[in-house]
């Protein structure tokens, strides 16, 4: 089976994503998504007390993604790191600490 992907970068496949809408409250906390591309659908209970019951599977290779309160959710890039490529802050932060680093240690 072929994985859909949004293209290739770094030789690094990104499912394209598939977006859930909330489509129902069963109670205060409980909400019912559903994939607008597959037939995913979950029942998702809201913190303190988290719970994810899985209706139906759908695609299972997609990412899916949702958001309530007006916002969407756009397209994702992932962006691996080349070899020993370490931001000056974070390498600062290990020096803090007492931890060297080296290119040679990032492979």
């Amino acid at each position: 089976m072929e994985v859909p992907t949004t293209g290739l970068r770094n030789g690094v496949r990104l499912p394209t994503p598939h977006e859930m809408t909330r489509t129902g409250t069963l109670e205060p906390g409980v909400e019912e998504w559903s994939c607008t591309r597959c037939a995913r659908r979950l029942l998702l209970r809201r913190p303190p007390e988290f719970e994810k019951v899985v209706l139906e599977r759908g695609d299972e290779w997609a990412m899916h993604v949702g958001a309530t309160g007006g916002l969407r959710l756009g397209p994702v890039e992932a962006h691996p790191a080349g070899p020993g490529d370490l931001p000056a802050q974070d390498r600062g932060w290990l020096a803090d600490l007492g931890i060297e680093w080296t290119p040679d240690d990032a492979g």
